[in-house]
């Protein structure tokens, strides 16, 4: 059997990152070219084309990481600081606790819960919206939802959020967890049949835009998501003045963000945790947000 060589691969590789490939699937499409142009058929993770491979991309990429990613990465505030939450790539039946997909140690989240129980259980149906949000999107992106790219968007926002939010800089948070919210509402209308140019009436208002969704797609949580969009900054006018939002309150703004997202994408999509658990008797009804 041909031996792959290092430049085949740098090759392939150039080509595949022009295209847009991630990390973790180059190593997978470049045995695919190899096998190809030396005609050989058989198993694609053959360790003797395989091992070869990703020795290769190992010494390209030494810090890079070829594990399989989360479907996305968001984030739960807890006091003032926000946590990683890894909503991942899951088959089949499956069985998911919503706080073991926090970054936190054991020991901090039992003081969380023991201090300040409230904020303990907002982060657990957090977990929950994330599952809701990532699941949902994926789902409506593969049936060829109208408002792909709105969907998108709202999820790139979702996920800049915690990011943001866990630096020493945490102001711009304002921008990306009102557009969360406001994409989100905007990709279910468009979804469920709205125009362009009925979004456009409806500006950046997110009372209106959820009153307008709660006509066409009601649900048991909407006076919870119009109570939820009616406590948000006006963040047109933040981009150009200070908010005067403390860390606290931003914290509280992204967890308020996360469950309109949510919702909207629950209204148009199967999946819905948050109601589930929140419908079981050993979890207490979802804290204010």
């Amino acid at each position: 059997m041909h031996i792959i060589t290092k430049d085949f691969v740098h090759r392939i590789d150039d080509k595949l990152l022009s295209a847009d490939v991630a990390l973790h699937a180059r190593p997978f499409c470049v045995v695919i070219e190899w096998m190809k142009e030396k005609n050989i058929t058989g198993d694609i993770l053959d360790k003797r084309i395989w091992e070869p491979v990703m020795r290769i991309y190992k010494s390209l990429y030494p810090k890079g990481n070829f594990s399989i990613p989360s479907l996305m990465v968001g984030g739960v505030a807890l006091r003032d600081a926000m946590y990683p939450v890894h909503i991942n790539v899951a088959y089949g039946s499956f069985s998911i606790e919503p706080l073991k997909c926090i970054d936190i140690s054991q020991s901090e989240l039992e003081f969380i819960f023991q201090h300040y129980p409230e904020q303990g259980w907002r982060a657990f149906y957090g977990v929950c919206d994330l599952w809701d949000f990532g699941y949902g999107i994926d789902d409506l992106i593969n049936m060829g939802s109208p408002a792909k790219e709105l969907l998108c968007n709202a999820r790139s926002s979702a996920v800049a959020t915690p990011r943001i939010l866990s630096g020493t800089d945490p102001d711009a948070a304002v921008q990306t967890a009102c557009l969360m919210a406001e994409l989100s509402i905007k990709a279910s209308l468009i979804h469920l049949g709205l125009t362009g140019d009925q979004l456009k009436k409806l500006s950046h208002h997110l009372p209106k835009l959820a009153a307008e969704l709660i006509k066409i797609k009601p649900s048991r949580n909407d006076e919870r998501l119009l109570q939820a969009c009616s406590n948000f900054p006006n963040y047109v006018e933040s981009r150009y003045a200070s908010h005067g939002m403390t860390r606290l309150e931003l914290m509280a703004l992204s967890m308020r963000a996360l469950f309109v997202a949510s919702e909207a994408i629950r209204r148009i999509s199967q999946r819905n945790m948050a109601n589930e658990m929140e419908d079981r008797s050993d979890c207490p009804s979802r804290p204010v947000l």
